[in-house]
């Protein structure tokens, strides 16, 4: 059987290896080097596709556990929702600003290197705080027919990091990954 918070750390762990990934492209890009755009692209594209639509939707689950199991814990799961909602409108900014990097707006690439650090920080950030607040909260209340209930979501992953065969679109960014 899968153990939802072991998939969530092992997901973290990939998440943290995308994020210095990202950050050592970004350097590239700001010190006016030529970076890896297919690192940067499957960077931006694994937080919309992975952590916005698969990643946070799977905790969203957790959360609506945690709602019944232990509602005085209510505003932890305010805060993971708000952060989630953030992080996606952050990323979504990011790729605005990408998309328009690539079709040569060069004055954003300032624009570009700005919001990409926005990210960086919002998403090391939401990760160290999800460890120190939401997954002690999920350990000590939820029981393990609540991880049962929640465990067949947790089996069929979708990261594209932990998949073989890799996705065309994220072969550079595992590459980048691996060398960590």
């Amino acid at each position: 059987m899968i153990d939802p918070m072991q998939s969530l750390t092992d997901e973290h762990e990939r998440i943290r290896a995308m994020l210095i990934s990202f950050e050592t492209e970004l350097d590239h890009f700001e010190q006016a080097q030529k970076p890896d755009y297919d690192v940067l692209q499957g960077s931006i594209a694994y937080c919309q596709e992975f952590l916005d639509n698969w990643h946070h939707p799977r905790e969203d689950a957790l959360v609506a556990l945690l709602k019944r199991r232990a509602p005085k814990d209510t505003m932890t799961c305010e805060e993971l929702e708000m952060q989630h909602s953030k992080l996606a409108q952050s990323a979504a900014k990011l790729v605005r600003i990408f998309e328009a990097v690539e079709h040569d707006a060069h004055f954003l690439r300032e624009n570009l290197v700005r919001q990409g650090r926005s990210l960086l920080r919002d998403y090391r950030w939401h990760l160290d705080w999800e460890e120190a607040n939401f997954f002690p909260v999920l350990t000590s209340n939820l029981l393990p027919e609540d991880f049962q209930q929640i465990a067949a979501r947790f089996a069929d992953t979708a990261d594209p990091l932990a998949k073989n065969p890799v996705d065309q679109r994220y072969r550079a960014l595992l590459g980048a990954v691996g060398d960590i």
